[in-house]
């Protein structure tokens, strides 16, 4: 979600196929978990999808199984000068929600990568923030977009931020609660809200909608540190963490499990050169898969 350098300055997990079923790069999983692309819930092969943007504007979508990225192009949102991608969260539309460290909110077109700015403005201090999307009931199709977060930059971890929903298409800020910390958000489309907290004590918890409250936690022992960036994503029943500690050089993948029963994550992939700071998956997306066991040695 954050790459904290740039605050000095001023802000698919897991998909099958990165475009298609069966495509350039996929594994030809079932990603409506039971059914195809484009089933009775409305939702485009796309939608199912998940996205994660970098810290030089390129999109990308992300395939758990074969822990392949396909690069679909760089970004070119009108945003200010030296603002650089924040955050990221996915409607059912299959449209990106790209947050910049300067604030600004941008609607993006995963497939063709027009970028229109919204017309968001920060209310109640919330400048800087993670995003998801949470369908309202379990299994339905009326989602919300929900943000967590506060002033410009934002700390690295231990602060309480702002939890909070926005209305659309008008984008009203409604807060809901405080949260101990500033999570990265994913939503399920079992209805759920989930935050991912880096930090020297990195957890995952199931964050209520209501509240803010959490619970239940699940702590990650082996991922603890301090973060340079960091992003989160739900698929297929796993979380994805995308994560750049301390003197990483690049991003780390790691998986857990939603039903959680360990302490650590499981790294499945080191990337070479890519500073992952948003990832978005819609309430499309699948809620059990087989993501197979990670490869040997990782």
């Amino acid at each position: 979600m954050r790459y904290l350098a740039a605050f000095a300055i001023l802000v698919a997990a897991c998909s099958s196929d990165p475009r298609r079923p069966g495509g350039p790069g996929g594994g030809g999983a079932d990603m409506a978990g039971g059914g195809g692309g484009g089933g009775g819930d409305g939702c485009s092969d796309e939608a199912r999808l998940v996205y994660v943007v970098d810290q030089n504007n390129k999109l990308s979508s992300f395939n758990p199984q074969t822990l392949a990225f396909n690069d679909i192009g760089t970004l070119s949102c009108p945003a200010q000068l030296l603002a650089t991608p924040f955050s990221m969260a996915v409607d059912r539309q299959a449209t990106a929600w790209v947050l910049y460290s300067s604030g600004e909110l941008f609607t993006v077109n995963t497939q063709t990568l027009d970028c229109q700015k919204t017309s968001w403005a920060s209310q109640g201090g919330l400048v800087s923030f993670g995003m998801g999307f949470a369908t309202d009931t379990a299994g339905g199709t009326a989602e919300t977009l929900f943000i967590a977060g506060g002033g410009a930059g934002g700390p690295a971890g231990g602060m309480t931020s702002t939890l909070a929903k926005l209305a659309l298409p008008g984008l009203t800020a409604s807060p809901l609660g405080t949260i101990q910390g500033w999570p990265e958000l994913t939503g399920t489309g079992a209805a759920e809200l989930w935050g991912f907290f880096p930090g020297t004590s990195p957890r995952i918890a199931r964050i209520n909608k209501q509240s803010g409250a959490g619970g239940p936690v699940f702590p990650l022992a082996n991922i603890g540190g301090q973060p340079r960036a960091w992003a989160f994503a739900f698929w297929g029943g796993e979380f994805c963490i995308f994560l750049q500690r301390g003197n990483d050089e690049a991003t780390s993948i790691y998986r857990f499990p939603r039903s959680g029963g360990t302490t650590a994550a499981t790294l499945v992939v080191k990337t070479a050169d890519r500073r992952i700071v948003g990832a978005g998956v819609s309430t499309c997306a699948p809620v059990k898969v087989d993501l197979g066991a990670p490869p040997d040695g990782e």
